[in-house]
């Protein structure tokens, strides 16, 4: 008998063109179902003081409210913070600002004094490498106000220092007053921060509910540098809201700026405001010659 002869099986190609007719009509459905983050610039115009006319009669002054502003203001040289509250100002808050800067050269970080870089003398990152000098502003990462220490107005100011912990929060003491050694940090001791209710005893590798671990791998983590203006601030800001919480408008604070105001800083003071119990704040515009 003949032996027959086995033929391989021809496999047809496989037609794929339903599925790319079904991916077609898929990606539009679902793209048109796909949300996507949408940004914007927004430009913020402070709003100008209502000036009163003067055929109109003011109203007449609550001896019972707080009337609480905060101002931002600078000159040449440097800037300060003041409040007013009850027909009164406190000391002004004066303070050096700084940048600090991010580079991409090391991804680290230098801070500098805004006068004293420019496009001829760009700032110098860690490695010897300098910023674009068209486009270092755009590298910014932190707006510093370091506070000063001024006996006159033309006192050039001594920076203050305070002790902060690895969480970044200024150190005081029981009379609410800054800490200004590192002595005063130790195991055993107790201290609070700028916030209510925050005593806590400090230890070396303990942590529990009021007791602080102050410190990493059997170190001292807390570190003494310049005080933030935004915590002197602060410090007082909770002062007067404690004292003053029976007013009818212990809860309102109005903060006042120009328009060269960085919004950076309009944040940090609305920050430290709502953190010391002012929850309704108010923005508006410095007039010409305040």
């Amino acid at each position: 008998m003949a032996r027959q002869m086995k033929t391989a099986n021809k496999y047809k190609e496989m037609d794929i063109l339903p599925v790319m007719s079904l991916m077609t009509v898929l990606i539009p459905v679902l793209l048109s179902m796909s949300a996507f983050q949408k940004l914007a610039i927004v430009d913020i115009n402070l709003p100008e003081r209502s000036e009163i006319s003067r055929d109109s009669e003011p109203p007449p002054p609550d001896d019972n409210a707080l009337n609480l502003t905060v101002a931002i203001s600078k000159d040449e040289h440097q800037g300060y913070i003041e409040i007013w509250a009850r027909g009164g100002s406190l000391p002004k808050i004066f303070f050096r600002e700084m940048w600090t800067f991010r580079c991409r050269s090391d991804n680290d970080t230098i801070t500098h004094d805004p006068r004293t870089v420019n496009k001829e003398n760009p700032p110098k990152c860690q490695d010897g490498r300098t910023l674009d000098p068209d486009r270092f502003q755009f590298s910014i990462e932190t707006i510093h106000l370091w506070a000063l220490h001024k006996e006159s107005e033309e006192d050039p100011g001594r920076i203050l220092m305070s002790v902060y912990s690895k969480n970044d929060s200024a150190y005081v003491d029981g009379n609410n007053d800054f800490v200004t050694s590192l002595e005063a940090i130790r195991p055993g001791s107790t201290v609070a921060t700028l916030a209510a209710n925050s005593a806590r005893r400090l230890a070396c590798g303990q942590s529990a509910p009021g007791v602080e671990d102050v410190c990493s791998g059997g170190q001292l983590a807390a570190t003494l540098r310049p005080r933030s203006a935004y915590d002197e601030l602060a410090r007082l800001l909770m002062a007067l809201h404690s004292r003053f919480i029976d007013s009818p408008d212990a809860d309102n604070i109005t903060i006042v700026a120009d328009d060269d105001t960085a919004f950076d800083k309009l944040v940090g003071v609305m920050d430290r405001a709502r953190d010391s119990g002012f929850y309704k704040i108010q923005l508006a515009k410095l007039a010409a010659g305040e």
